[in-house]
């Protein structure tokens, strides 16, 4: 189903986020405005999520949905299709590769303007990123809250220092922290390295190519014996043609 045309004056100054490994960036820079006012509902809506059945930890300590879109690239506009795909599995040697299904976006965001905007930024700087000519992309969107209680962390990295099995990723794109310390996004080089080190604040987010990095985020814990939580978008892109 196509759901938008971006054009690509849209993303002129898109050159900018050409990097050498990796780019920590933030939404502001991209030109997509991450505040209450203007995104309220959609941030509201990670309330309303079911519990990722694939945690483990005893607790609900992990909520999610998910959407999937292929973006066509043309030389006048970037389109974008909604798969309606509920199902998901990653090219990993772990339990990872098994096929799972979740539970969908729901309907009235699969048109949200920030999400579209960003995955056509995303798309963007996947091509300018890229060795090789892109014309099609197979986007994967996973709407995470994770929660922690007191004496219960939560991990989203349960699996350890890992790659998705994509070309290229967002692994958390912050939208919300509250009552949590830790959660630090860690990189690592082929050699499994440590190269880079951030917390990551509510519009910020890394774009890395996943065939020759690493990455691990370390668990959240609650503050003050209070439920803390963190909301973040992850993202998969696979090149597919």
């Amino acid at each position: 189903m196509l759901i938008k045309r971006i054009n690509p004056l849209f993303l002129s100054n898109i050159k900018l986020f050409k990097y050498k490994q990796y780019l920590k960036f933030n939404t502001e820079a991209l030109g997509l405005i991450l505040n209450r006012s203007n995104n309220l509902d959609f941030l509201l809506s990670y309330n309303n999520l079911p519990i990722d059945t694939t945690n483990k930890q005893g607790f609900p300590t992990r909520l999610r949905r998910y959407a999937n879109f292929n973006v066509k690239i043309n030389e006048k506009d970037y389109e974008i299709h909604y798969t309606g795909k509920n199902k998901f599995k990653q090219d990993v040697p772990d339990t990872r590769r098994e096929l799972r299904e979740f539970t969908l976006l729901e309907k009235k965001y699969i048109k949200n303007d920030f999400i579209l905007n960003l995955i056509s930024k995303l798309s963007a700087m996947t091509i300018i990123n890229s060795d090789i000519k892109v014309n099609k992309l197979d986007i994967s969107l996973h709407q995470v809250r994770q929660i922690c209680y007191p004496n219960v962390q939560s991990h989203n990295s349960p699996e350890g220092i890992h790659q998705d099995g994509v070309d290229f990723i967002v692994s958390a794109l912050v939208m919300n922290r509250t009552n949590i310390k830790g959660g630090e996004s860690i990189l690592y080089d082929v050699y499994k390295n440590e190269i880079y080190r951030t917390t990551l604040y509510p519009g910020e987010g890394i774009f890395q190519e996943d065939r020759k990095l690493w990455h691990f985020v370390t668990p959240i814990k609650s503050i003050d014996n209070c439920v803390g939580y963190r909301d973040i978008l992850g993202i998969d892109i696979s090149i597919i043609s």
